[in-house]
């Protein structure tokens, strides 16, 4: 027979609801009768109900995770971490996508909100306003994204697009374009770096395409316009955008990287489906992940502290989707 909370009480002559603090706030015990508690519970075999336990404190012990497109590989790689890491602590996990409208997902999160201890926003469609509604409502963290207000885990896009425009003017390209992401993605924040990099190191931001949104098939639309550009390399806002651009590209008899060198971000295994091997700005997405849920979790107890922010370093990683303008080898 199993043993229950008030075998363990009664064996070690405490309360039930000592019992129950042991195991919830164990902090609150004195050590010797904490001590005593969890000798008897061993003893019986006793395994609390953690269930019961939570929803004392008034915690369900999950928590909420939304991205905007399940299918892209950059937040498939997150939602595998995410998940992960909530398990390992203890958590289970809520996964819902978003789309692309700001106010579907605004009115998801605060559905999700009711049910869960926190939320985890992954590139949030939402305006600043609604994330900073979600915020003042309760346990919220961002991944791949920053609000000054709000815990967050994100990528330091700004060193990294050095480390793009470096390699590309080392190459020996001076004109460059930028395929832009949808205009309600929060990584807009591509777009400043790559201009102040570009300025940097004295290449010409020639165009930004877009914004388009994050497809392959918006990546083939993209490439129709980098022949007039009047660049000899293409930055691709994420890896799918940079897919579609190498089969537009392709498609017009162009090549990768004899006509056009071409640098994505992101680094997830489709930078590597395809050949030539995409040049990618890596960005450390299991890193990210788990640094947002422990943000999230140190939010859900301690919710009055000062936001926190984990700034993340980007690498680049290159491969043979880069060369030297007219498709000379480095």
């Amino acid at each position: 027979m199993t043993a229950t909370m008030a075998d363990v009480a009664r064996e070690a002559g405490v309360s039930a609801s000592t019992v129950s603090r042991v195991f919830s706030l164990p902090g609150t015990v004195r050590t010797d009768t904490r001590e005593r508690v969890l000798a008897v519970a061993r003893r019986l075999d006793f395994t609390p109900n953690r269930t019961a336990s939570s929803l004392a404190r008034g915690r369900t012990r999950t928590l909420g995770l939304l991205v905007p497109d399940v299918v892209n590989p950059y937040y498939a790689e997150i939602v595998k971490t995410v998940q992960r890491r909530t398990r390992a602590k203890d958590h289970a996990l809520f996964l819902a996508d978003t789309g692309d409208d700001p106010a579907d997902g605004f009115e998801l999160a605060r559905i999700m909100a009711r049910q869960t201890d926190g939320l985890l926003l992954a590139g949030p469609r939402m305006t600043d306003g609604m994330v900073g509604e979600l915020t003042r409502a309760g346990p919220v963290a961002l991944i791949g994204a920053r609000l000054p207000e709000t815990d967050s885990a994100y990528a330091q896009l700004d060193t990294g697009m050095r480390h793009v425009a470096r390699h590309l003017a080392a190459l020996g390209h001076t004109r460059i374009v930028y395929v832009n992401g949808t205009r309600t993605a929060r990584t807009p924040g591509h777009r400043q770096p790559v201009q102040d990099a570009c300025d940097e190191f004295g290449i010409e931001l020639v165009e930004q395409l877009g914004p388009f949104d994050l497809t392959f098939d918006n990546g083939v639309a993209a490439a129709d316009l980098v022949p007039t550009s009047g660049a000899t390399a293409v930055i691709a806002h994420n890896e799918m955008v940079a897919h579609g651009v190498a089969c537009g590209l392709a498609r017009q008899g162009r090549s990768v990287p004899s006509d056009f060198s071409l640098v994505t971000v992101d680094d997830t295994f489709m930078a590597r489906a395809i050949h030539p091997a995409l040049t990618a700005l890596h960005i450390p997405l299991d890193v990210m992940g788990v640094r947002g849920v422990d943000l999230l979790l140190q939010r859900i107890e301690d919710p009055d502290g000062e936001p926190r922010h984990a700034a993340l370093p980007t690498s680049l990683v290159v491969r043979g989707s880069t060369g030297r303008p007219g498709g000379a080898r480095p």
